[in-house]
């Protein structure tokens, strides 16, 4: 079948305006993939690609350290954020993180909390609107690279491999999560 010069414009055309009607997301994802920049750290020594034991272990060693404990109900593991000024014991941040394994007990991603350790429905300089523009601030410290970017109702950051989605989960809670998006993509195509 042979195409004629008006079928030809025609294609390029429709191609070329379902490419422009990717989101700037959708663009990034693809771009940051495809450069095959590998950002498999996580933090505390924890990445991508470590087994669940390994996961035990280094949360072992951060309790020994006095760096970490158990959460509330024993379902995250409990870490501090100190402020920068000792006086201001009120914005000390609690940080509640668990990974997230794939069927071979592998972290594939990592579900984080963000609060305030001085909380209260009535302290509303401690909400979660307040504390989303500092644990934004503090993950950008954590993870240079390129900004944060809306999408729907959350705000996320791709840097190679590694995706940050970060949104307001209640009065209270800052939800995190930080995720391998070459295997959350592979794993979508098998």
């Amino acid at each position: 079948m042979k195409l004629n010069s008006f079928n030809k414009v025609v294609i390029i055309a429709l191609l070329l305006s379902f490419s422009a009607c990717q989101s700037e997301y959708t663009k990034l994802v693809k771009s940051e993939l495809s450069s095959n920049k590998q950002n498999n750290s996580i933090f505390h020594d924890l990445e991508f690609g470590q087994t669940r034991s390994d996961f035990y272990e280094i949360c072992w060693g951060l309790n020994k350290r006095g760096i970490a404990t158990h959460g509330p109900s024993n379902n995250y593991v409990q870490t501090f954020l100190e402020p920068k000024d000792t006086t201001q014991t009120l914005k000390k941040i609690r940080m509640l993180f668990y990974a997230k394994f794939n069927e071979r007990d592998i972290i594939t991603a990592m579900d984080v909390k963000f609060s305030y350790s001085a909380w209260a429905p009535w302290n509303k300089e401690m909400q979660g609107d307040k504390l989303l523009p500092i644990v934004q601030d503090t993950l950008m410290k954590w993870y240079p690279g390129n900004p944060f970017m809306k999408v729907k109702n959350a705000l996320v950051k791709v840097d190679g491999n590694r995706q940050i989605k970060m949104f307001q989960e209640s009065e209270r809670d800052v939800s995190v999560l930080i995720e391998d998006l070459e295997y959350k993509y592979n794993t979508l195509v098998k």
